[in-house]
């Protein structure tokens, strides 16, 4: 019955009582609802804490694809090449190349060869095949090749057929206009002697008489070789390098010549000058610092704790961010992996830069400093070592998997090494007797012996797949010293942060759906205590309804009376 009486809408406000029940009814669920705010504000706290996860994981994940930029001596250390003409030739230098001058001599550019028809059609498409299917055929690099060309095959579909022929062994076929009319052209994709071009009358069937004839096309351009002198090499006035392309990269080592032209008055001599480009070098560590202070900065804010409010922020104390960030800070700080001391000797041995900071870079312990836990660059410092040893620098930074050693005894060299080989310094020992290597071990571990090759190979652990050349085999000799794979701090901080953002391993990501479920689960007590809430309310609703029906029973009652009551008076 008093369902019937009210519904969620029904407000009291007004009615006969005068009694306000939806004001006291909405401040009842206001007191019972403390419960469902705290649960409320407890979700909120660990969608903000979620919220820092990802705005952290953003920022690292974007600190990855920087490094990974400039994590190869290539990438990190550029050099620049200047030329003193470069309408002749141009060139391009990698982290190999070294600083100094070259000449170049360029008597001739390679050129592809090129043979055009000489009759001439007056549309593209004039029939050049009578009613029988005809074969078309030419002579490329020294090999036969034909094609069939179906009856009534047009100038412009006997060009579609050399281009779409799935034989083609590398020529180019189009149309070519005198003004007047339309010429076959035909021309070879690759440069050099070798790639000669002709059209093969003698295997070719056309009966046009425009393709049936070797004296149908004419050569346009010869295929040729490029020749050059680099340095005054070869000496002899009529010796050439030659090349089948006008780009070459196996004549000075880490650069790439360009050729363009031959300049005015071939053999044109053209000077090429390497110089590293410092102040690329430069930037790339200041970019490197800028980035690594982004990560910093964004973590120190999200775990501070301020000495005056006593408070702290949202991840203070959080044990994977206290994980992160250390490690982080350790790869900034410690030994770059696979370096080792830098030792005068004589004779020297070691890396001459080992960590950051020996070039400059250092973390501000000063407390109260706006740089406080920051990497600092001491700039002068910075100068003085890229100045002094820009390469020793470059390979702190970006050393990508570079092999060396550190020779104490005996007389061995790093060989190679796979993939799975991580970057470090493993220690090295050896025995040669009688012609054979006796024992042989890498980083505490026995090594694979080859005596025909004269090598010993890491079969375990983080050296696994390290070959290493004893230089005197088979003389009786022993050996032992330090085997490196150089891995610098762009590298070994890039691959930190693949560990630290990963999707199924990253301590970030596993924390993320921790506290997932925590939402979850709070989700799940809120929803329960709307519930009751809303029954409460319902029942409140049902409570001061009847009691408001009653009070105006009762009201109508005393109205009665009253008129009954005053019915007697009168009388």
């Amino acid at each position: 019955m008093a369902d019937d009486l009210l519904s969620g809408q029904i407000n009291f406000t007004g009615l006969g009582s005068g009694t306000d029940f939806q004001t006291m009814i909405d401040k009842l669920i206001e007191i019972e609802g403390t419960h469902k705010r705290k649960l409320e504000n407890w979700k909120q706290e660990w969608e903000l804490k979620n919220e820092a996860i990802t705005h952290i994981n953003s920022a690292m994940l974007e600190l990855r694809t920087t490094l990974s930029s400039m994590d190869t001596m290539n990438s990190f250390l550029t050099k620049n090449v200047a030329s003193t003409n470069e309408g002749v030739l141009t060139a391009s230098a990698d982290a190999d190349a070294e600083v100094a001058t070259h000449s170049v001599q360029i008597k001739q550019l390679a050129k592809n060869a090129i043979i055009v028809s000489k009759t001439g059609y007056a549309n593209k498409d004039d029939k050049v095949v009578g009613s029988s299917s005809e074969q078309f055929a030419y002579s490329y690099a020294g090999e036969e090749y034909a094609l069939d060309v179906a009856a009534g095959t047009t100038l412009e579909g006997l060009v579609n057929l050399i281009n779409s022929d799935p034989d083609n062994p590398g020529v180019r076929a189009s149309l070519v206009s005198d003004g007047s009319n339309y010429h076959l052209q035909i021309r070879g994709l690759d440069l050099g002697s070798n790639a000669s071009l002709s059209f093969n009358a003698t295997a070719s069937t056309m009966t046009d008489p425009g393709f049936d004839d070797a004296s149908d096309f004419e050569t346009t351009q010869v295929n040729q070789n490029a020749m050059f002198k680099v340095d005054g090499w070869p000496s002899a006035s009529d010796a050439w390098i030659q090349t089948d392309s006008n780009t070459v990269s196996d004549v000075i080592e880490g650069i790439t010549l360009n050729f363009k032209s031959t300049g005015d008055s071939p053999p044109t001599e053209v000077q090429i000058s390497v110089a590293t480009d410092l102040e690329g070098v430069s930037e790339n560590v200041h970019t490197f610092v800028e980035k690594v202070n982004e990560v910093r900065s964004m973590m120190m804010e999200l775990t501070k704790f301020d000495d005056v409010e006593q408070r702290g922020s949202i991840m203070t104390g959080n044990y994977a961010f206290q994980l992160v960030d250390s490690q982080l800070k350790q790869a900034s700080a410690g030994l770059a992996k696979g370096f080792i001391h830098y030792d005068e000797g004589p004779p020297p041995t070691g890396d001459f830069y080992s960590t950051l900071s020996q070039v400059g870079i250092l973390t501000d312990a000063e407390k109260g400093s706006a740089t406080e836990g920051l990497l600092v660059i001491d700039e002068e410092l910075l100068a003085d070592t890229l100045a002094s040893n820009v390469d020793a620098v470059a390979a702190l930074f970006a050393a990508d998997s570079i092999g060396d050693q550190k020779v104490d005894s005996g007389n061995f060299s790093y060989y190679s090494h796979l993939l799975v080989t991580e970057p470090g310094a493993y220690d090295v020992k050896y025995e040669v007797s009688g012609g054979a290597i006796t024992s042989a071990s890498i980083a505490g571990s026995t090594a694979k012996v080859d005596n025909s090759a004269g090598t010993i190979t890491a079969m375990d652990g983080p050296a696994k797949g390290l070959v290493i050349k004893i230089n005197d085999f088979p003389n009786d000799s022993s050996g032992s010293g330090v085997i490196q794979i150089k891995q610098g701090k762009t590298g070994e901080l890039a691959n930190l942060l693949k560990q630290l953002t990963s999707q199924e391993s990253g301590p970030m990501h596993i924390l993320e759906d921790n506290y997932d479920d925590i939402i979850q689960s709070i989700d799940k007590k809120i929803d329960y205590e709307t519930v009751r809430l809303d029954r409460m309310a319902r029942d409140l609703r049902n409570r001061f309804a009847r009691l408001e029906a009653t009070l105006g029973q009762y009201d109508q009652i005393n109205t009665s009376l009253a008129s009954q009551i005053g019915q007697l008076s009168q009388k």
